[in-house]
């Protein structure tokens, strides 16, 4: 029998562009599902979270501008991608809501109604997923059921995939279905599934390609990526602590069992990384190339590069990616753009001796990474991987693009351009003295000077950071937040 548990229109107490409600409900014995439905009347970001009885998070909705409505269900088979399925205890379940809009919402103005009703139906049949990320025992937020070792291809080799993606469930234009259609089109190997603020806990079907779960908590002063975590940032914290440096250093620094953190488009206009106070030590890699696409990410790249050349100069061996930051289909463009943007551009290569979510994630801490808009770029004195410290204080160092591109190489050393060459594959003499730091790698260019890719470093010698926050890099390059 359905039942009503709350019809609220949602006004702010406050004004502001962002705003923070919470609402309880009363949750009955013997309930087998819960129906969470958002009617949103603006056009603003709207998060919700719900936890139950004891606090466990249970679902997880994000629309931008757009309405929606989310499934708690008994089974895991029967409820939505992002929640937690499994016992609808009885008792007081909290509704965490939170509202961006780029306009003033004046105080007890309506911006979404909420209504939450029990036993309403079950999803519909073409939506059921096939495979169930979270325990159907347990009601508190593990991944337990995606499996990290799961072998998808058995070759000693590089890997390509994606790090940065979003679809229909937040504020991307493609479905899962078509991710994936479009990964196998892009010749992927792997992706991580990456919407704003929600971490999946379900997939649709059962494809070739590994699919990577993660999240991009996404906050007025920055955006990161969780890669591969086994719970949700918004367990242990709400949403309303990422909109201050203390409340995005915990969420940062808590445990997500065999995941990375990393910091997304961290110059681009917008939306750039203004959390002084990050501790640097808690950020395992930085996105270099954000859809490059997109034209205001021409400038953030460059950005991106310097101040990674600080932190390699520093002693921080920070393992750079890339990211599509997929949100269009892929016959549309954005403004400024002739260039589609599509999922794999650019692709981020990762060297392993089998695809499985563990050994990406344990071979991009290592560094064993390169990026590109297309061709796999290579670099080795003859021994080592990128990422790895060479055994030679003196030789050459080789580098190659797979291309046909007109493109040049940059061979950078220290963070300095030390030697051009307008061809796809050259060497660089190099003599250093022993107990000395260094790092060579390459960088990949077009004629007009854009960043068509690049390798993480080789490294020579190790040496102590003494940077510990974001801030000292922006010092560095002289930026005022």
């Amino acid at each position: 029998m359905i039942g009503e548990l709350l019809n609220q229109k949602v006004t702010s107490h406050e004004s502001g562009k962002y705003l923070n409600e919470e609402y309880v409900i009363t949750v009955p014995e013997g309930v087998t599902s819960l129906h969470f439905d958002a009617q949103v009347d603006k056009a603003v970001w709207l998060t919700c979270m719900v936890y139950d009885e004891q606090k466990n998070l249970r679902a997880q909705l994000l629309r931008a501008g757009e309405s929606g409505s989310i499934l708690i269900h008994e089974q895991a088979d029967l409820s939505s991608p992002y929640t937690i399925s499994g016992s609808i205890q009885s008792g007081k379940w909290i509704i965490d809501m939170t509202v961006l809009s780029r306009t003033e919402i004046s105080t007890n103005e309506s911006w979404c109604e909420i209504i939450v009703c029990s036993d309403q139906g079950t999803r519909n049949e073409k939506e059921i997923d096939t495979l169930i990320w979270n325990d159907e025992n347990e009601t508190d937020f593990s991944l337990t059921g995606f499996d990290n070792q799961q072998v998808f291809q058995s070759e000693k080799k590089w890997y390509k995939g994606d790090f940065h993606t979003h679809t229909t469930y937040t504020d991307g234009e493609m479905s899962r279905e078509e991710n994936i259609e479009m990964t196998k089109k892009q010749c992927l190997d792997f992706f991580v599934a990456t919407d704003h603020n929600i971490v999946p806990t379900s997939w649709f079907a059962k494809t070739d390609t590994l699919v990577i779960p993660g999240t991009e908590v996404t906050s007025t002063l920055g955006h990161f990526n969780i890669i591969n975590p086994n719970t949700s940032p918004f367990v242990k914290n709400r949403v309303r602590d990422m909109y201050n440096e203390e409340g995005t250093n915990q969420i940062i620094a808590q445990d997500y069992g065999d995941a990375l953190v990393s910091i997304n488009h961290p110059f681009l206009k917008g939306c750039p990384w203004l959390y002084k106070d990050t501790d640097l030590k808690n950020i395992d890699t930085l996105e270099i190339i954000n859809d490059p696409t997109y034209p205001d990410n021409l400038e953030a790249i460059e950005q991106a590069l310097i101040a990674w050349d600080l932190l390699l100069n520093d002693g921080y061996q920070i393992t750079g990616i890339g990211g599509s930051d997929s949100h269009l289909r892929p016959d549309d463009h954005y403004e400024g753009s002739t260039e589609p943007s599509l999922i794999g551009d650019p692709g981020t290569f990762v060297h392993c001796d089998r695809l499985t979510a563990h050994n990406i994630m344990d071979s991009v801490r290592k560094g064993y990474v390169t990026v590109s808009r297309g061709g796999f770029i290579n670099i080795t004195d003859g021994e080592c991987l990128p990422g790895e410290k060479s055994l030679f204080q003196k030789g050459n160092i080789y580098a190659s693009v797979d291309t046909n591109e007109d493109v040049y190489i940059e061979w950078i050393v220290d963070g300095e351009i030390m030697k051009k060459e307008n061809k796809s594959s050259d060497s660089y003499s190099f003599h250093f003295h022993e107990n000395e730091y260094h790092w060579i790698r390459v960088d990949i260019r077009y004629p007009d000077g854009s960043l068509y890719g690049f390798t993480n470093p080789v490294y020579f010698g190790e040496k102590q950071p003494q940077m510990k926050t974001w801030n000292e890099i922006l010092k560095q390059m002289d930026i005022k937040v």
